[in-house]
């Protein structure tokens, strides 16, 4: 195992050394940046360091707390040692010499550090939009802690951002600063909130790795080798062919090779046309800001050519296309039309995500000032719109509110014509609110059933499909097309089996840590069914890369209407019974019907500290929720035992959301009650009960606690 694990780290050090703070030239002493001033230190361990030296060289690091280590470099310069920490304190300094050079790191503390990664969950800033985090001012104002410092690991696929990422406190001296990383604002809400919880209960310094990527999927973040022993998994590109694993240049080849194969298969097949998504080839983080970065997708996606340059002609004749009609309920904002899951089956995720085109007709008589066109709560996920044929907004976000101006030179007496190409990458797409039209003297919505639409092409694996099928066509075909199309692999995108594994865990891997916080499924609820195979897959990995058992302790994905998302927390629920030293955050009370992102980030982060503080740190907290354990029947009632009752089992707002069901399976809701510390449930529909459920939705509220608070997890025990 140890020598398996030492070429695992050699292997590591080819990622990790292209992304040192220091030019790898003649033979420089060089360190990743996850070593910086600033930098939090696991207490009373051996924390590794490692890096790269000219062949052979002797390294000596000194931290000031009295303690050394020294270490030959090997034939090709790489070196790796360990240096006992002490208690926790400081400020330190740590020297990291050779025969030629030394680098000192200033201000560093010794404390706990934890890993803070998954999706848009975790990323999700102090300030990621205005009032998406309770109480965000206050927070943000408040957020003055100079014991709690943050490294932000970049989601940089090209590897350059992190070559000047450094250790920051969670201080108003960094607010401001150019990379927007270094601010306070640009830190983890939620594994801010963790951090200020462990530091007001242990009085120490808290160190927190930011590593995670909005809209990724377990699959990116697990290494191919762990995938490869799932044998559960399709995994073509490993298991049929003899590229290793760990070459990933011939990987990419392969997966080229393979994707061009596929979009000319669908071409053969269908007559359908494949195209990349826009994407920066050289990704100029350092130098832009995420407003400029977006601007620059902007400018590729005008230029996008989708077999459709006559969609936004003033003349163009759409007298074949559809009026748009609600015919579904969409997955949020239910009382708006203008969904695509308005008119598509939530279900099908090949037609509910790609591009359509929208066109409007708009009589005006009033033409003598501009206009502005507002999408209100902004249209999801990019949008090019316009007016007369000339192009009026162009937005690559899926939340922000769009204001176009309208010049009046643009106007026509009479008629004139609005169309929109708008594209929805992943999850519910379409526009979140209203479409206004306005001057200085009136306003008027502009309705959805005003609109024809045409889909015009898919979103498989970061690339877009251009079809040449009409609506009634693409129904008619929907099945056939969801079973039989050729989807390729994502590559040199987020999407990308072990891409983040390799890009951007392995810049800070193996840093020594304390354990890790997870909040992440959400990507996943198309295949939920093998979630928990993953999951307990990636928990494995990690541990298996950094060498030690470390707590792992995740979230539960919250409530919310999104098809899959209860097989999501159902699988979430599953591996806790399958994988040791882990535990899980329910967030069955604070879930947002119309945002896939809990506005309550505070609980989110109170609840994964109750976890480390409890398990780890001798607290002795109720830090879980109700989980079920086990049910007996007697009689026509039914009898729910649970693990996490703390004190005493309680309702809040009702009690509802149990169901029961016989031997056939069929459930109906129960009414249920506490008796003797446990639940039990009755309906008169089911004469004799065998199987009990409870949360059984993907939108739902809870309603089950322990009487310290925390809310009960969903579960069937049919699983």
């Amino acid at each position: 195992m140890k020598t398996l694990l030492n070429k695992f780290k050699f292997v590591l050090f080819l990622f990790v050394l292209l992304s040192c703070n220091s030019k790898n030239e003649e033979g420089q002493l060089i360190l990743p940046s996850v070593f910086s001033d600033y930098m939090v230190l696991q207490q009373k361990t051996d924390v590794i360091f490692w890096g790269r030296s000219r062949p052979n060289e002797k390294i000596t690091i000194k931290g000031s707390w009295g303690e050394s280590n020294t270490v030959k470099a090997d034939d090709s310069g790489e070196w790796e040692l360990k240096l006992p920490t002490p208690s926790a304190g400081g400020p330190f300094e740590v020297n990291v010499n050779s025969s030629y050079e030394t680098i000192r790191y200033e201000d560093v503390l010794i404390g706990e550090v934890w890993l803070a990664s998954g999706q848009s969950n975790m990323v999700w800033k102090l300030n990621q939009c205005e009032g998406c985090i309770d109480n965000q001012e206050e927070e943000i104002a408040n957020a003055n802690y100079n014991e709690i410092r943050f490294f932000n690991n970049p989601m940089d696929l090209s590897r350059t951002v992190v070559k000047s990422q450094k250790w920051r406190p969670v201080t108003s001296e960094f607010a401001g600063e150019m990379e927007d990383t270094y601010s306070v604002e640009s830190f983890s809400a939620a594994g801010y909130f963790f951090a200020r919880e462990l530091y007001d209960e242990l009085s120490v310094p808290i160190g927190i790795i930011g590593s995670s990527w909005g809209g990724t999927r377990v699959e990116a973040w697990t290494s191919r080798k762990k995938l490869s022993q799932i044998t559960s998994l399709e995994l073509p590109l490993i298991s049929k062919n003899s590229i290793s694993i760990n070459d990933r240049d011939a990987l990419k080849k392969y997966y080229k090779n393979y994707n061009d194969s596929i979009a000319k298969l669908n071409n053969k097949l269908f007559g359908f046309n494949t195209i990349n998504l826009p994407k920066l080839e050289e990704q100029p983080w350092l130098s832009n800001t995420g407003e400029k970065i977006s601007k620059i997708i902007e400018k590729k996606w005008q230029k996008l050519i989708l077999n459709d340059e006559e969609y936004s002609k003033f003349d163009y004749d759409d007298s074949r296309w559809k009026t748009w009609q609600k015919n579904h309920e969409a997955p949020k904002y239910e009382d708006l039309s203008g969904r695509f899951e308005n008119i598509f089956d939530p279900k099908d995720f090949l037609l509910t995500n790609g591009t359509i085109w929208f066109r409007t007709e708009i009589d005006l008589n009033d033409i003598s000032s501009d206009y502005e066109l507002i999408y209100e709560e902004g249209a999801d996920d990019t949008d090019q719109t316009y007016f007369n044929g000339v192009l009026i907004g162009n937005t690559f976000s899926w939340s922000k509110e769009r204001r176009y101006v309208i010049n009046k030179s643009l106007l026509k007496k009479g008629k004139n014509v609005l169309a929109i190409r708008l594209t929805d990458l992943d999850g519910p797409g379409g526009f979140n609110g209203r479409i206004l039209l306005k001057n200085n003297t009136s306003q008027n919505e502009i309705l959805m059933k005003n609109f024809k639409f045409k889909h015009q092409a898919f979103v498989i694996n970061r690339k877009l499909i251009v079809h040449n099928l009409n609506h009634d066509e693409l129904i008619k075909k929907s099945n056939y097309l969801n079973k039989n199309i050729a989807r390729g692999f994502a590559v040199d995108s987020p999407e990308e089996y072990s891409i983040l594994f390799d890009r951007i865990l392995s810049n800070v891997l193996p840093y020594t840590i304390k354990g890790t916080i997870w909040y992440q499924g959400e990507a996943n609820v198309t295949n939920y069914d093998e979630y928990q195979t993953l999951f307990s897959a990636l928990i494995e990995d990690w541990r298996e890369s950094w060498g030690y058992e470390f707590p792992f302790y995740y979230v539960q994905i919250a409530p919310f209407t999104e098809e899959g998302n209860v097989g999501v927390r159902e699988a979430q629920r599953k591996t806790l019974e399958t994988t040791e030293n882990t535990g899980m955050v329910v967030l069955m009370d604070i879930g947002e019907r119309d945002d896939i992102h809990p506005h309550n980030k505070q609980d989110v982060g109170k609840r994964l500290a109750l976890l480390a503080l409890d398990k780890d740190y001798g607290f002795n907290f109720v830090s879980s929720g109700p989980l079920y354990k086990n049910h007996e029947v007697k009689g026509n009632f039914l009898y729910v035992d649970f693990d996490g009752k703390g004190s005493g089992l309680k309702f809040i707002n009702g009690k509802n959301g149990f169901e029961i069901a016989g031997k056939d399976n069929k459930f109906y809701p129960a009414t249920a009650d506490i008796v003797e510390n446990k639940i039990r449930v009755y309906s008169k529909n089911v004469k004799k009960p065998k199987n009990v459920r409870y949360g059984w939705k993907n939108w739902t509220v809870g309603t089950l606690f322990n009487k310290e608070g925390l809310p009960a997890s969903s579960f069937s025990s049919l699983n």
